[in-house]
């Protein structure tokens, strides 16, 4: 998050973020969400993980249009839902993503 944005960030985690993710775990596209605050190591680690856990990478498929259905929900359309994004960028700093799996042992 940027210096001195860190509690307008979390307020939008805990409110459109987390009514994102309900709407997807009602709807059974995610099986659950979390989000972890991190102690970064230098200026390019992040201080905040927004994690979102899914049943398989097939939930995967199809997940551009599910999330254009949701941004309909909650923030009226696609269009006011990319403003919004834009509009974030100035309390916080996307520093990347990544996809992992868990491996289950045997």
């Amino acid at each position: 998050t940027v210096d001195g944005r860190f509690d307008d960030y979390m307020n939008w985690i805990a409110t459109k973020w987390k009514m994102e993710q309900e709407i997807g775990k009602k709807a059974g596209y995610i099986l659950s969400y979390a989000v972890y605050q991190v102690q970064p190591r230098g200026p390019q680690d992040a201080d905040l993980l927004l994690v979102v856990t899914y049943k398989n990478w097939a939930a995967l498929d199809g997940a551009l249009a599910r999330s254009d259905a949701v941004a309909n929900q909650v923030d009226g359309s696609v269009v006011a839902s990319n403003q919004a994004q834009a509009d974030r960028a100035k309390i916080r700093t996307v520093l990347g993503s990544a996809t992992m799996q868990v491996l289950q042992l045997k």
